[in-house]
């Protein structure tokens, strides 16, 4: 060998070649090129001593090649072996780049899952009072479902659902290679029907996406591809409890929760062996194994049922005894009836009223104002509602029903209102949530005309947007005809059909008096005044945000243009709700604040709320010094036409501003008001709203809005309404004619002005006849008389641009009146009172008048614009007025409210406003009192001293037939309300004597 001088290591040698001792010549110290080329010179060598001896063609070498042993001799070849593991490794690499694009392909359009729990599927919403501790309502809107924790379920129900749904289910990584082959050989095979081979983890991914039952290769990437994520992502617990909680178990029934409730009455923990094993049956086809499904297939059922059980059985969760024991159990009779979908709900209007909240705030779309949220599962939403002043509005809704139904109607609806907040704290939509013709109806939120309820906006859009107009400024209420204001009675040839509800005139009011005595001829003048858009504007601003709206047909589906008939609510239509918030936007000092039924709203277990009421800076809707004189207009009970004795304006220091609606066709009774506390509002009518009610509306409203108003202040310190600083003391036109039936004059020398009202000067004018229109004379009645002289004049004071010096066109001051002379003989009247004897009104009586006219007749058809009236008063408190032209007769019914003597008077006056009047001293005995008793479909009483008839007023079908007897049988039994009457005369005929108790 050559070594190296320093003898270490060997040296290279000087050939390219040496010989191994087996004789074999390697060639050495060659680069790599050479390495090379020697590689391909041998394969080549291998090639051609292949080649040798096989086909020329291509083709038959081909399948030379395929012989079994020629391939098997290659394949184990050295070359063989090379080929095979680049063919090999070629397939794994396009197989891997291939699985990550199919992965890459189908993962970009699926979603990340996030949670499990179902909130995707909606479920109940559960609705609490303002305290959060009273339960209300759960709200299942199609999806009840009630997450609860794991620890929560049944071990029963755990075992039972692994055992039928996924056996390896603790083993597996999110699917089933083995369940997948079956399924498609199944399927492949049609063997059995179609089978699935999905994993619990898949069925979870399947409930969370909302995917239906739809079978496809490429639904079946999406759903490994989320199976193997959630299975990283959670542990075992966690999603076997997400898909108990999210599980379709029939009906509106998703999660074992919901189920166990529904199905048992109980808690998912409490459910039994036999109650587990058929909730696990279920969710495999609702539709076919839920007992409340109309396709309940019970042999179908009891096939599964018995499989369950087998199955437990098989995975050593029961024993087999157990398992035969428990098929021997009906479970079927066991299962309760199915819910209705407002069982158990309290306060149901309220709660559907802040339900419908809700629903703006989250689940409209984002293009009509809401958030368009899904995640609804498992809410708690807090409401304002105050369960004390609740249930005091739904008392004293029942308590008036009664009277409602004595005059007529059969529904009362009432909402009330923290003025400060805008949170609602009471509303009843009707007297029977359970009524099946329209008890579901929520007439607080349905739209109503208001009547004169609506006039308190008239005034406010008067002084807000002229600076002719304070509290004492004035009105002419005098029949004239009226720009804007169509007349709808042909025969009226002076255009005009205003009348007011006492069918006098008495010519200029201040605005206090003109809207405290609920005229008709101001109020439209207010709203002609600014205009009656801007009018509407006004009042929707204040609160009806909903809309003040007038139609054109009876089904309020076509809007039309408003006329001056909506300055006192006829033909236009409000919101109860929005109405009170009008009002308690006026008590705000004019600052608009949105109404609200929701405090807080809780997702799920969090601790947080997702959305929590914050006092709103509000928006001032008209300015301070309006609002202020508003609300001190309707508070006073000097200018309230409301009878002495009656007005409930003062309570413990309190001051209510108040004001009533009444419909012209008297088929909708309102009454309004508001202190700075609460604004509550009560509507009276009939539920088909077609029917006219008799009598006076207050005497249905004012007893329920003065008991509500003063319970709910009765421990409250009183605080009223702060004057603003800009406020102007001047002095006031004085009111002397008497305006309403219980309001006090004269009215006040001086009254409050907003700070932008511009006082006019001194005008002197003479008094105008106001039949003729001409200068008064001596002979010309009071009545007939519309201004006064000097400083005191209407006209100093007027706002009114449609007479006198706002409009300079009226009155003929140079030519006396040419109507009236002094010979004129005035109309006679005769007043008579009797309940079966003369000038007695015991229980009740009949009070009628006979007229004759005088020199003029009562009613002028050229003289349109003064018919005929008879007014009635007792103690000089007006209680009816009859138009002598209305063909009505002269004549009513009065039931007295106290005992002793009082004075009936009559008063009748032409058509050229002449009057007289008789009167009467009448002994009074009130309506007395008696028990009735109810036995189950009987209703018996004592009989009532005096009585020749009664009258059975209730629900059912025959309402308030007559009876002589002392018992009544009530058809049905189902009725509630149930009262008598008693009257002196047959047939429910005669006098009222005495009124019963209600019973249930």
């Amino acid at each position: 060998m050559n070594l190296r001088r320093d003898g270490n290591r060997p040296r290279r040698p000087s050939s390219k070649y040496i010989t191994t001792k087996s004789g074999r010549r390697l060639q050495v110290n060659r680069t790599l090129g050479e390495r090379w080329s020697a590689l391909r010179q041998a394969k080549s060598r291998r090639k051609v001593e292949r080649m040798i001896g096989l086909p020329k063609s291509r083709i038959k070498r081909f399948f030379w090649r395929l012989h079994p042993k020629r391939l098997k001799a290659y394949l184990l070849s050295r070359d063989g072996g090379i080929t095979t593991l680049k063919v090999v490794g070629v397939a794994i690499v396009i197989f891997f780049v291939f699985t990550l694009g199919v992965f890459a392909y189908f993962r970009k359009d699926l979603p990340d899952i996030r949670n499990i729990s179902g909130e995707n599927l909606g479920g109940s919403i559960s609705y609490y009072d303002r305290t959060g501790k009273v339960l209300l309502w759960q709200d299942y809107n199609g999806v009840k479902r009630v997450p609860v924790a794991f620890d929560e379920m049944s071990q029963h129900v755990k075992d039972a659902t692994i055992a039928t749904e996924d056996r390896n289910f603790y083993n597996e990584k999110g699917f089933s290679m083995r369940a997948i082959a079956r399924a498609a050989i199944n399927n492949t095979l049609r063997k059995g029907g179609t089978q699935g081979g999905s994993t619990i983890t898949q069925q979870l991914v399947k409930i969370n996406q909302d995917w239906t039952e739809e079978r496809t290769l490429a639904r079946k990437f999406k759903e490994l591809i989320l199976a193997i994520e959630l299975e990283r992502t959670y542990t075992k617990e966690e999603i076997l409890t997400g898909y108990l909680n999210a599980a379709p178990y029939g009906g509106v029934d998703h999660g074992v929760q919901a189920a166990a409730s529904d199905y048992f009455h109980k808690s998912a923990k409490q459910l039994s062996l036999a109650e587990a094993a058929m909730l696990a049956v279920i969710p495999k086809a609702p539709g076919l194994y839920s007992p409340y499904s109309p396709y309940f297939d019970k042999q179908a059922f009891y096939g599964r049922y018995y499989y369950v059980l087998d199955s437990m059985v098989e995975t050593g969760k029961i024993s087999r005894a157990d398992a035969e024991k428990t098929k021997k159990i009906d479970i079927l009779a066991t299962v309760q009836p199915q819910q209705t979908k407002y069982a158990g709900i309290r306060h149901p209007y309220f709660v559907l009223a802040a339900k419908n909240e809700l629903t703006a705030k989250y689940f409209q779309s984002v293009e009509k104002g809401g958030t368009a949220s899904n995640e609804v599962g498992g809410w708690k939403v807090i409401t304002t509602l105050d369960v004390p002043l609740q249930e005091l509005a739904e008392a004293q809704v029942q308590k008036g029903l009664a009277q409602v139904k004595r005059q007529g109607g059969d529904n009362i609806a009432a909402a009330g209102e923290d003025v400060k907040t805008g949170q609602m704290v009471a509303l009843v939509g009707g007297v029977d949530f359970t009524n099946p013709e329209f008890g579901e109806i929520n007439y607080a939120q349905t739209p109503l005309p208001p009547g004169s309820s609506f006039k308190p906006y008239d005034y406010a859009a008067l002084i807000e947007h002229t600076d002719t107009a304070g509290a004492g400024s004035t009105l002419y209420d005098i029949q004239q005809a009226l720009p804007g204001y169509p007349c709808t009675d042909k025969a009226k040839k002076t255009g005009n059909c205003l009348y007011d509800y006492d069918f006098r005139y008495p010519g200029p009011l201040t605005l206090r008096y003109s809207l405290g005595g609920s005229r008709n001829v101001p109020a439209v003048k207010s709203m002609l005044t600014v205009g009656t858009d801007k009018t509407i504007s006004t009042a929707e601003k204040l609160g009806l945000r909903s809309g003040y709206k007038c139609y054109a047909d009876e089904k309020l589906t076509e809007t039309t243009q408003c006329y001056g008939a909506s300055a006192i609510g006829d033909g236009a239509f409000l919101r109860l709700d929005e109405h009170v918030n009008g009002f308690a936007s006026l008590s705000r000092m004019g600052n608009y604040v949105p109404r609200t039924y929701i405090l807080k709203i809780f997702s799920g277990n969090d601790s947080k709320p997702r959305y929590e009421w914050k006092q709103p800076k509000g928006e001032q809707a008209v300015r301070d010094d309006t609002a202020y004189i508003v609300t001190n207009m309707i508070s006073d009970p000097s200018a309230s036409y409301f009878p002495s004795g009656q007005k409930i304006h003062r309570y413990k220091g309190w001051n209510f501003g108040l004001k009533t609606g009444t419909t012209n066709d008297a088929k909708d009774g309102l009454l309004m008001g508001t202190s700075t506390k609460y604004a509550f509002g009560v509507w009276v009518g009939h539920h088909t709203r077609r029917v006219a009610m008799r009598g006076f509306m207050e005497t249905m409203t004012r007893p329920i809005w003065r008991e509500w108003m003063q319970k709910a202040h009765d421990n409250l310190p009183p605080q009223n309404w702060k004057e603003p600083s800009g406020i102007q003391h001047l002095p006031a036109y004085v009111v002397k004619t008497h305006v309403g039936n219980g309001s006090v004059e004269p009215s006040p020398s001086t009254e409050i002005y907003p700070s932008w009202y511009k006082q006019r000067g001194a005008v002197n004018s003479a008094p105008i006849d106001k039949v003729s229109n001409k200068l008064a004379t001596d002979c010309t009645p009071e009545l007939a008389r519309l201004t006064q002289s000097g400083s005191t004049s209407a006209e100093r004071f007027s706002a009114d641009i449609f007479y006198g010096v706002g409009a300079r066109a009226t009155g003929n001051t140079s030519v006396n009146d040419d109507v009236h002379s002094c010979s004129d003989q005035k109309p006679s009247v005769s007043l008579t009172v009797s309940d079966g004897s003369l000038n007695s009104c015991a229980g009740s009586c009949t009070v009628s008048a006979a007229v004759s006219a005088g020199t003029h007749p009562l009613d002028d058809a050229s003289r349109t614009q003064f018919p005929g009236t008879v007014n009635f008063y007792v103690n000089d408190q007006l209680v009816k007025s009859i138009a002598t032209a209305s063909g009505q007769p002269l004549s009513f019914t009065y039931t007295p409210t106290g005992s002793g003597s009082a004075t009936f008077r009559a008063n009748a006056i032409d058509s050229v406003l002449y009057e007289s009047s008789d009167s009467a001293t009448v002994t009074l005995s009130s309506v007395s009192s008696f028990n009735i008793q109810r036995s189950g479909n009987t209703i018996s009483w004592s009989a009532v001293s005096g009585a020749n008839s009664y009258k059975v007023y209730w629900n059912g079908p025959g309402d308030s037939p007559d009876t002589t007897n002392n018992t009544f049988f009530v058809v049905g039994g189902g009725s509630s309300n149930i009262f008598v009457e008693a009257y002196t005369g047959n047939n429910g005929n005669g006098n009222l004597l005495a009124t019963s108790n209600t019973v249930p």
